[in-house]
């Protein structure tokens, strides 16, 4: 049974109390602090189960994780519902707002772990991993690059990143074309193309009508979604994820389709979009990423380069990076096998490898 999280709600921009941010598990001066963002169409609870177990602390350790979880803003099903469009900007809110919300959240959670140690700030002995989901990995590629290259952003550099499902691209100065020279790189078909942007402008062009009128955004989303769901069966995933992408209340999800609004926004910009810094670290050695993805999907939502680039980090001993591949999991693949996602982040915590397989057994934090 899970217990209550500690609640925290945090400003974001036009609203003092529109942030929320969900606490487990005990501070301790060492430590694992771990902050998750997840996306579409997920408020706190899908990962509640997973903080949970990494909050806790296993045999051979002497604490679990402080774990904080929060969401894009106007995800959360209760805050929206007892703000509705009063406490959430209309237009929904741009990647670089999301990114200096998610930033807030960090300040936030090392704040309260702060407060909740014995000894003093300067005392504890921290080390920070942010972990993301879908449209929260767009967010984790903002953060970790503006962290590096932008000192005054954060005072919370991530030193290490989980990214779940989705990835995108390798860092422009990484050189990668070199790194991969002689090495195949399965090209996106025809269908794949199809299967990434059908949805997608569907969910956009439905955002794009709520602006004017929420009962028309309504029909829209519902005669597209049908279009493209039911009558062209272009859905992304499979029948694993049926249950997890629904939402009984269909004005919140329309709203929550505000990021492929913003991204379509982005990308007709041409040019200087947040899509250019939104890649993998340049030094993966010195923020290592681990990448678990989900096999039971009709197309997958990674840039192949970025995955060629991890596996080769890992073969080769680069750095502490790894690709996970969970062939009995979909998008969702932390619900669906928690127990092996929580084994793999807790190898990855320690720095140990593992060539992808499942963790056997609980494993220590090198802190």
């Amino acid at each position: 049974m899970l217990t209550s999280p500690k609640v925290f709600n945090y400003p974001i921009p036009g609203n003092p109390t529109g942030g929320i941010l969900h606490i487990y598990g005990e501070a301790a001066a060492a430590q694992d602090v771990i902050l998750y963002c997840g996306g579409f169409p997920d408020g706190l609870e899908p990962i509640s189960n997973l903080a949970e177990r990494l909050a806790t602390a296993r045999d051979g350790q002497a604490g679990g994780c402080y774990v904080g979880v929060t969401c894009f803003p106007g995800f959360d099903n209760k805050t929206f519902n007892e703000q509705k469009f009063t406490g959430f900007k209309k237009s929904g809110f741009t990647f670089d707002e999301v990114t200096c919300c998610v930033r807030d959240a960090a300040d936030l959670l090392f704040k309260e772990h702060a407060k909740s140690v014995s000894s003093s700030t300067n005392e504890c002995k921290t080390a920070f991993t942010l972990m993301t989901h879908d449209w929260g990995v767009v967010i984790g590629h903002l953060f970790i690059n503006r962290a590096i290259e932008e000192r005054s952003f954060t005072q919370h550099k991530p030193d290490r990143l989980v990214m779940l499902d989705v990835l995108l691209f390798p860092h422009p100065k990484s050189n990668y074309k070199e790194m991969l020279r002689g090495k195949e790189i399965q090209k996106r078909t025809t269908r794949d193309n199809l299967l990434s942007l059908s949805y997608r402008i569907a969910f956009a062009m439905s955002f794009a009508v709520l602006q004017f009128s929420e009962a028309v955004g309504l029909i829209v989303l519902a005669v597209l979604t049908t279009i493209v769901f039911s009558i062209l069966k272009l859905n992304p995933l499979q029948d694993v994820d049926k249950l997890l992408g629904r939402t009984k209340d269909l004005k919140h999800f329309l709203y929550m389709t505000y990021p492929y609004y913003h991204m379509f926004k982005e990308v007709l910009k041409g040019s200087e979009t947040v899509f250019d810094v939104a890649t993998l670290p340049l030094d993966l050695k010195e923020t290592p990423v681990l990448y678990m993805y989900g096999a039971k999907k009709n197309v997958m939502f990674h840039d192949n380069r970025s995955v060629a680039l991890l596996e080769r980090e890992e073969k080769e001993g680069l750095s502490e990076s790894r690709v996970v591949r969970l062939e009995e999991s979909g998008h969702w693949m932390y619900c669906q096998e928690p127990e092996v996602c929580e084994n793999e982040i807790r190898k990855f915590l320690k720095g140990g490898g593992g060539g992808g397989e499942a963790s056997s057994g609980d494993t220590q934090s090198r802190l």
